[in-house]
Order: structure tokens, then C-alpha cells, then sequence
């Protein structure tokens, strides 16, 4: 979930800015500070929902909102775990911009991150039982919605 997450979000960043200044310089430093912050923000979160899940089972209750990880792993664990996918992922849509000119990164971070998003939805897809393909082109389409909101957002506040 944290990969998920913090892919759509920094292309959607990455996106914006691009479009928004044209300067990868720009892309660097917004792309990088939004995907630590996620990164960090989900990895707090499911250190904090494993704890709360935790403490509920102690009770022999299930508190409401809190879903069940079922990964056996500690709270410290989970949100290690989740702070590193959400990094990884949120490092795939920049890489093209440390390599290429920005004209041609732009393109090179939407493909793969298109394709790390099918990839992901894929594969979760296929772990719940669902249709792999159906859930990559829905982790897709999710993430182009906010990409072109953002590249929208970045065409109509053009900087410098």
C-alpha cells in the first residue's frame, strides 16, 4: 500500500512541477521531499494501525478502522517495512531525471512508473484472488487521474 501510494504521489509531483517550471532541479527537490515525507507519514501509519491491532487483540476486540495486516510482523517491523516500499517507489518516477534531459525524462517517468503501477496491481491483484490484469489498469488509471490533475495543476501556475 505505501508503494502504491507513494508512486502515484511523486508522479503526480513530478508531473505537476515538470510541466509547472520545466526544471529539473525543481523536479528533484519537490519529487524527493514529497516522497521521504510519504514514505515516512506511511510508514508511521502502519507502525501505528499494527499497534493499535495489537492492543485490540490483546482485548479480544477489533477496533473499528483497523484493518487486520495479517503479516505476523511487529510494529516496528510494519512500519520499516512499509517506509522502504513507499521509498523505493516513490525513488521511480525520479529516476528518469537524474539520467535524461528533462524533456525526455517526462516520458521516461510516466512509462515506468505505468509500468510499476501495473506491476504492483498485478501482483497484489493476484495475491487477493482478484484479476491481476483488472487490478494493474485499476492501480493505472488511479494514478493518471492524479498525475493529470497534477500536470493540470502545473500547466495553470507556471513558474519561472
Amino acid at each position: 500500500m505505501g508503494a502504491q501510494d507513494n508512486l502515484t504521489n511523486v508522479l503526480a509531483v513530478v508531473l505537476g512541477v515538470t510541466v509547472g517550471s520545466g526544471r529539473a532541479d525543481f523536479v528533484a527537490l519537490a519529487g524527493l521531499s514529497a516522497g521521504i515525507a510519504e514514505a515516512v507519514s506511511m510508514g508511521g501509519v502502519l507502525y501505528n494501525a499494527t499497534r493499535a491491532e495489537r492492543r485490540a487483540e490483546a482485548r479480544g476486540s477489533s477496533p473499528a478502522g483497523v484493518a487486520a495486516s495479517g503479516h505476523g510482523l511487529t510494529p516496528a517491523a510494519s512500519g520499516v517495512v512499509t517506509f522502504l516500499a513507499a521509498l523505493v517507489a516513490g525513488l521511480i518516477p525520479l529516476a528518469p531525471f537524474a539520467l535524461l534531459p528533462v524533456s525526455v525524462a517526462l516520458y521516461a517517468s510516466i512509462a515506468v512508473s505505468v509500468a510499476g503501477l501495473f506491476a504492483l496491481g498485478s501482483f497484489t491483484g493476484g495475491l487477493g484472488g482478484d484479476s491481476w490484469w483488472r487490478e494493474g489498469l485499476r492501480l493505472v488509471a488511479v494514478a493518471g487521474v492524479a498525475a493529470i490533475a497534477a500536470a493540470l495543476v502545473g500547466s495553470a501556475l507556471q513558474v519561472g
